[in-house]
């Protein structure tokens, strides 16, 4: 990580982009077919009331406006520039647009980084831009929305439409299509937006420049990302705990989940790493909730832009209220309530009463709560219990179940559901039977702050998005320069002692160790070692030791090593092979802990169940540096490894604190040298038991290729292994 990327270069100077005062359309064209028409279309289309300058030299009008030859020709510089010219004449125009005095561009244009032999043209447009200090959206985009200010500088079909819907949405995507398609579904059904980005091929600006923007803006409470990958991913925690201090929910969705692995094979955690574990993740250390799809994307904007999040840190017993009038569902809604961790309420006692003396004898006043078909033949039978379910101090949320007159009782009820939401403050879904309301009905639903979802399964999904966002925890301040400073180490020891010296600077203890370089050892083990003792072999020898047989456990007495050293060195064909001895270590909880050089998110810290198990349980999470003690808590929380340092079977409670210190300490550690290292892994790191620390029986050390030239080809050097 460094300071370069840790501040948001361009985010002040996106104002001209979305508060534009005036548009220069470079390469606009008369003929109403074409492509590079349908700009201009949509600014007079959509209301914009600032100044249009159509530059064309073809045309000395189009559609009874003045069009320019060129940039210079403008009576002004235009706030921004919309480029349609062939990828070719782009750093030109750039060039005349910065010596004009226009200091933002968006360029449709295509022709950059998306095709082959295009590395000079781009490196153009960069210069050019930085010269100039254009903030530049593109090239190779769809363009950007500001409903707002009526400024849609874009050719997408979605934007043709003579009324824009304003609300607190934004969407930020890394395909153009996939924009289009968000701004076109939420303008279609009424819920509106106010920002939408296709950020192209991120040349100058990049997504995360628009995320700090719109994330400081006073329309936007939701922000919907389509990622496929980030080049700075370390700068996504950072900003996502701006805006979760702000109250902004972000909603990702991620492409590109593939099984390709990140860090080097030779590890445990290279075999477990993609890029799809680490992503979802990092998400949820952010805060950032990640959906599986477009309409749930989609869906998400809607849930966090008309309803309140659920409150929170109520105790155990709050949580959603069920009130449904068909009873089949009751047992269904509460085990998809289960399968998505959403809590169910448990009503007091003077709730359960006044249920069961308002409900027939049939009925189940308990929650689910069952208020059966009577509804039908007892016009007062549902506000009389919904009312009484909404006012339990322990319902923080509400679904309200309909059946097959679903559509026509959401109607005829509307009134009654609202006031009870609105006076309990709950979020609250109406879940139908498989109908649906129209798009404007729902629409009018959620600005009464109720959600319409057409079955159980979507009502509760919606809810866990909610409860999600609500349990969030504040933002932790973290001292990034602590995190990513280089000490004045020592420059870093080949081998073991170079994997020891690393365990050192991030406070980690290990058992006391010798290299044993020469015949006869066990005597000099004796010496210095406490027995019992492990004897294994160095990394350039082997890597997995134990699965080589290349490793020997508990020796006992000083021949016991002589005659395990034998037999080690036999099996490598080298008599005289250094080889490590060690102290035994105590019982303990088995952990794998690592630090791996992502392409995307820096510094990530992996932990898990370690030991012979790491690659049989899977059982593995992801943190992106710098990471808080509270960080690692929630993680554990979330791995079957958590169980065991809880003590399973009987076992001692392990000391949990130790293990997140040394997580920061590895995390540290490692980012300190980047600039030489890959991945540290420890496998097996011995969480003992309480209050007694860990200690890392091994470890191994991966640094980067040695550039060519330096030793003839690359190659990366594993420094120890067991």
């Amino acid at each position: 990580m460094n300071d370069s990327k840790s501040a948001p270069p361009f985010v002040h100077r996106l104002d001209p982009i979305f508060r534009a005062r005036s548009v220069a359309v470079v390469g606009a064209s008369a003929d109403p077919r074409k492509l590079n028409a349908i700009p201009l279309q949509i600014l007079r289309m959509t209301g914009f009331a600032g100044s249009i300058y159509p530059v064309n030299p073809k045309y000395d009008e189009i559609d009874g406006t003045r069009c320019y030859p060129d940039v210079a020709s403008l009576p002004e510089p235009a706030s921004v520039a919309l480029i349609l010219v062939p990828a070719a004449d782009v750093p030109g125009v750039l060039d005349q647009c910065g010596s004009k005095g226009t200091r933002a561009a968006v360029v449709c244009s295509s022709g950059f980084e998306e095709v082959t032999n295009s590395e000079r043209l781009v490196d153009a447009v960069k210069a050019t831009c930085m010269r100039h200090r254009i903030a530049l959206v593109g090239p190779n985009c769809e363009g950007v929305w500001s409903v707002r200010s009526n400024v849609l500088l874009t050719f997408g079909s979605a934007a043709r439409r003579e009324t824009l819907v304003h609300a607190p949405i934004a969407m930020l995507s890394q395909s153009g299509s996939m924009a289009g398609a968000v701004a076109r579904q939420l303008q279609d059904s009424g819920f509106g937006c106010a920002y939408i980005v296709s950020v192209g091929n991120e040349t100058v600006t990049t997504l995360l420049d628009h995320l700090d923007y719109v994330i400081a803006q006073d329309d936007v409470r939701v922000v919907l990302l389509f990622l496929e990958g980030l080049n700075d991913g370390e700068r996504l925690v950072r900003v996502a705990a701006r805006a979760r201090a702000r109250g902004i929910v972000i909603v990702a969705l991620k492409a590109g989940s593939s099984k390709a692995g990140r860090a080097a094979v030779a590890s445990h955690t290279g075999k477990l790493t993609t890029s799809h574990a680490i992503y979802r993740d990092v998400f949820r250390q952010a805060g950032i909730i990640q959906v599986e799809s477009l309409v749930e994307l989609i869906e998400a904007a809607e849930a966090f832009s008309s309803v309140s999040l659920p409150r929170a840190n109520l105790g155990s017993d709050a949580g959603a209220a069920v009130f449904s009038i068909p009873g089949g569902t009751r047992a269904l809604t509460a085990d998809l309530c289960e399968a998505r961790n959403v809590p169910l309420a448990r009503f007091g006692t003077a709730t359960t009463a006044a249920l069961q003396d308002a409900l027939p004898a049939f009925g189940v006043p308990g929650n689910p709560t069952d208020v059966t078909g009577q509804v039908l033949s007892q016009p007062d039978l549902f506000e009389r219990a919904l009312r009484i379910i909404g006012r339990d101090p322990a319902t923080t949320s509400l679904i309200v179940q309909l059946a097959n007159r679903g559509p026509h009782d959401a109607l005829r009820y509307q009134r009654v559901i609202a006031e009870t939401a609105n006076e309990n403050a709950l979020p609250t879904v109406i879940s139908f039977l498989g109908d649906s309301l129209s798009g404007v009905q729902r629409r009018d639903f959620a600005g009464h702050g109720i959600l319409c979802a057409r079955d159980p399964a979507d009502a509760v999904r919606y809810l866990s998005w909610l409860y999600r966002a609500a349990n969030l925890r504040p933002p932790a301040v973290v001292d990034v320069s602590a995190a990513t400073r280089t000490p004045d180490a020592a420059p870093l020891a080949a081998g073991w002692p170079g994997a020891m010296q690393l365990l050192d600077e991030a406070g980690i203890a290990v058992p006391r160790w010798e290299i044993l370089a020469e015949t006869g050892i066990g005597t000099s083990a004796a010496r210095n070692l406490r027995f019992p003792v492990a004897l294994k072999v160095l990394p350039e020898y082997a890597d997995h030791k134990t699965d080589a047989g290349l490793l020997r456990l508990n020796l006992a007495t000083a021949s016991c090593v002589d005659q395990a050293a034998r037999q080690l060195r036999e099996a490598v064909g080298d008599a005289k092979a250094p080889l490590v001895v060690q102290e035994m270590v105590a019982a303990g909880v088995e952990v794998v802990l690592s630090t791996i050089a992502d392409p995307d998110f820096g510094t990530v810290v992996a932990i898990g169940s370690g030991g012979v198990l790491v690659e049989v349980l899977h059982d593995i999470g992801y943190l992106a540096a710098p990471i808080t003690e509270g960080d690692v808590e929630e993680l554990l929380g979330r791995l079957m490894l958590s169980r065991l340092l809880d003590g399973f079977r009987g076992a001692p409670r392990a000391d949990r604190r130790a293990l997140a210190r040394a997580a920061l300490g590895l995390a540290r550690a490692f980012a300190a040298r980047r600039h030489e290292l890959d991945e540290i892994e420890i496998n097996p790191l011995i969480v003992l038991p309480d209050g007694h620390g860990v200690i890392a029986v091994d470890a191994l050390v991966r640094r980067k290729p040695v550039p060519v030239g330096e030793t003839g080809k690359p190659h990366s050097q594993v420094v120890a292994r067991a």
